[in-house]
């Protein structure tokens, strides 16, 4: 890879996707056994996916030059 700068941003991107999925169905069953409410499990899932969001974007930031 000639362009090693930005390795993180990439992993992230096509790491998103999958994430999405995990928080959603793992937030869903913290929400259906009864380990976190509604809004907690919504939370919960809405913080990754931001943080990642937002790793992205640091990323991109840090290494643009």
């Amino acid at each position: 890879m000639k362009d090693k700068k930005w390795l993180h941003i990439m992993g992230l991107a096509l790491s998103l996707p999958s994430t999405i999925f995990a928080m959603a169905w793992g937030s869903m069953l913290l929400y259906e056994h009864g380990i976190l409410t509604k809004l907690q499990s919504i939370f919960l899932f809405l913080a990754v996916i931001f943080n990642s969001l937002f790793m992205m974007v640091y990323y991109a930031y840090k290494k643009k030059n």
